[in-house]
């Protein structure tokens, strides 16, 4: 994408240089670090997925759901060792309210109650919190390893482009192995959806997964690994709103409540951020230089 952006409204030197040289040149980071980077985060996204879908056999959607979310915890506490975050009263607050708000949601969502959380068992939700941890570590790292005063979109969108590139092999080899895996908690089947929505629904899937791959980095570096996470989070309320137009589900008060304290935790995390912004040090360097 960027080199094709940048071979039609480049200037002439970008139309007549190869595919690495654009990169190369567009981007504030040497290519062979950026390669490098690139290649250290994949691997980190990669176990962190494993623990995930290794978990997702053994745990309920409503514990799933509820345990990934508690990354920014362990985002929160990364920041304050690696990224040089202060502890704050407002934003240990603001992570809280979101979280306790994404517990009701979870819980309450189909009316089971805390029971949909009882049939969890304990080595996939220790399991899942392991994938959240690493998750987070991930997105600290990202942060850590570009620098906080890199921002350039070029620069981060080839970064990603980077880690799908790494990601795309070791995941193809994977699906086939856990196709043909002889123990039965890794094994997973291959197969496609045998209906047109279905193969609807896997391209738009993957074409909005690419999307969110693609944005990641710039959420990250353009505001913070926190932010990010908890922003996340505010995907559980919205798609409870497309829900409530589309299909017209209707959701207990202990749901409204929940989508009430996501939004308020993000909100109350954003106004902690932009008080520091106001007296914010200079940016520090890539810690990867």
């Amino acid at each position: 994408m960027i080199v094709g952006y940048y071979k039609l409204y480049g200037n002439s030197a970008d139309r007549y240089a190869d595919f690495v040289g654009i990169l190369q040149h567009h981007s504030v980071i040497p290519l062979p670090r950026l390669v490098y980077i690139s290649g250290v985060l994949s691997m980190i996204y990669l176990i962190s997925d494993f623990f995930w879908y290794a978990a997702l056999g053994d745990v309920s959607v409503a514990a799933g759901v509820a345990i990934s979310n508690s990354s920014p915890l362990f985002v929160y506490c990364l920041s304050v060792c690696f990224l040089n975050e202060h502890l704050n009263v407002n934003k240990i607050l603001g992570v809280l309210t979101a979280f306790v708000g994404v517990i009701l949601i979870v819980i309450f969502q189909d009316g089971s109650g805390f029971g949909a959380i009882e049939a969890t068992t304990i080595i996939a939700g220790i399991s899942m919190i392991i994938s959240s941890a690493i998750y987070a570590g991930y997105q600290v790292a990202l942060q850590l390893a570009i620098g906080e005063d890199v921002t350039d979109t070029s620069t981060l969108l080839t970064l990603a482009g980077l880690c799908g590139l790494f990601t795309f092999p070791p995941w193809i080899l994977g699906t086939f192995l856990l196709a043909e895996s002889p123990f039965s908690w890794l094994y997973e089947s291959l197969a496609f959806p045998g209906t047109a929505e279905g193969v609807f629904l896997l391209i738009s899937s993957g074409a909005l997964t690419v999307v969110f791959c693609a944005f990641l980095p710039l959420a990250i570096c353009w505001t913070s690994p926190l932010e990010t996470s908890v922003g996340c989070m505010l995907t559980i309320p919205l798609s409870g709103i497309m829900d409530t137009c589309i299909h017209h589900t209707k959701f207990s008060w202990e749901c409204i409540v929940g989508s009430v304290l996501v939004m308020a935790g993000f909100a109350i995390l954003e106004c902690s951020t932009k008080k520091k912004t106001a007296q914010q040090e200079p940016p520090t360097a890539s810690a990867w230089a």
